[in-house]
């Protein structure tokens, strides 16, 4: 098997790659990787339990703690105890998070325009139904 012709090498490549470019776009925002995945899902609804930010993202409840508490010490969100459910902490955007997401998502889109750029838009549509279907082949 030829390993540039592998699709697990070349979706990790690339993955990398793409991952590498954010990193260094956001890191003038003081923004990683990981504290971007979870603005990105805050952004569509903030107010939901940690747990569920495990969840969506597939990370070690661990993990989500760390870089919570890491984003919480910069501002960025506040978590408070779920009244119905005391053991629950759910996780709030500062002003400070809210207003990162006009700065970050076209960074993230410049990202995905460069490595589509020669793409259709059928092509695009196309390569994200492909990639989610791997994905769900392989449990995700």
């Amino acid at each position: 098997m030829d390993l540039f012709e592998s699709p697990g090498f070349l979706v990790n490549r690339l993955a990398h790659v793409m991952a590498n470019e954010l990193e260094r776009r956001f890191k003038v925002h003081g923004i990683t990787p990981s504290q971007w995945s979870i603005l990105a899902v805050l952004w569509q609804r903030e107010g939901i339990p940690q747990v569920e930010l495990q969840q969506r993202l597939r990370l070690e409840g661990a993990t989500v703690t760390g870089i919570l508490q890491r984003m919480e010490k910069a501002g960025l969100i506040q978590r408070q105890v779920d009244k119905a459910d005391k053991r629950a902490m759910l996780v709030y955007l500062t002003e400070q998070g809210k207003s990162l997401e006009e700065i970050l998502i076209p960074e993230a889109k410049a990202v995905n325009e460069l490595a589509l750029k020669d793409f259709t838009e059928d092509e695009r549509l196309f390569l994200v139904r492909l990639l989610t279907r791997a994905l769900h082949n392989m449990n995700f």
